[in-house]
């Protein structure tokens, strides 16, 4: 049997006690106790317990830190059981002790997976440009699969990725980057689809974009020069002719300009004696 030689508060912890034992050899420190647990435990100074019993209260007040850590996690914002499981892990808590605090959060009501992805996928629409695969892959991330995934992304309509697809892709094709219309157009959709956003979706809003926007007929004449110049640069040392006015027309062409466009500048090029 071992004695409680006294009880003290701890200075920088409100609510935690000091336990001193004294097993026949001098007092010495035992552990810490939340003050629910010492209070339920009838714990007092000069009672005397076994050692089953000590080692009993120092397990549940183990398992009381971690749902209390669990709980101070959760005070940030809302979190998935997944989310909870891995900090408290990472915090070093016994496993027994995690499954005890997860259940104890659900019993209690402070988990609901369901309600927690419904609250992340609206928020993730309404303050993101992420399209609804990204999402869904964080969702993932999270332990939030199946049914429970699928109903909260009922809230990512296509409607909802059109309309944010569609603004996104403005964005991008009214950049003033001396690009062609057309490969303005693909890294529109490239920067879409690498956003997240479904191919179709992607599709659809580049098409509704470009529908929408006015031709600017001017701006991808001064791309044309632009890419034009930047080619006749690079190979005017390394071609003449024939072959310099073969490279430059088909470097233009991989960069989505029309024929005519092309044509137009090789014509503007040769009369300034540029090549």
């Amino acid at each position: 049997m071992v004695k409680i030689a006294k009880i003290t508060t701890q200075k920088n912890n409100i609510g935690r006690y000091n336990i001193f034992l004294d097993d026949g050899k001098g007092e010495k420190f035992g552990f810490g106790l939340d003050e629910d647990l010492l209070i339920r435990s009838g714990i007092a100074k000069g009672k005397e317990m076994s050692e089953e019993a000590l080692q009993s209260l120092v397990e549940k007040d183990a398992a009381h830190k971690c749902f209390t850590l669990a709980l101070q996690y959760l005070s940030y914002r809302m979190r998935s059981k997944k989310e909870i499981k891995t900090y408290l892990l990472k915090k070093e808590q016994h496993p027994d002790h995690v499954e005890e605090a997860l259940r104890r959060l659900e019993e209690q009501g402070y988990t609901d997976d369901a309600a927690f992805a419904a609250a992340f996928v609206r928020t993730k629409v309404n303050t993101t440009s992420k399209g609804p695969l990204v999402i869904r892959k964080e969702l993932q991330e999270k332990g939030i699969t199946g049914k429970i995934a699928d109903d909260a992304m009922t809230f990512y309509s296509f409607e909802r990725e059109l309309e944010k697809a569609v603004k996104l892709a403005n964005t991008k094709l009214q950049s003033k980057s001396k690009k062609s219309q057309q490969e303005k157009r693909q890294l529109a959709q490239q920067q879409l689809l690498t956003k997240g956003f479904t191919s179709s979706a992607a599709k659809e809003a580049v098409s509704q974009a470009l529908s929408e926007a006015e031709p600017d007929v001017d701006a991808e004449l001064d791309a044309v020069r632009y890419q034009g110049d930047k080619l006749v640069r690079k190979y005017v040392q390394k071609a003449e002719g024939y072959e310099l006015v073969q490279k430059i027309k088909m470097g233009l062409y991989r960069k989505g300009f029309s024929m005519d466009l092309i044509q137009k500048y090789l014509d503007e090029a040769k009369e300034q004696d540029l090549y």
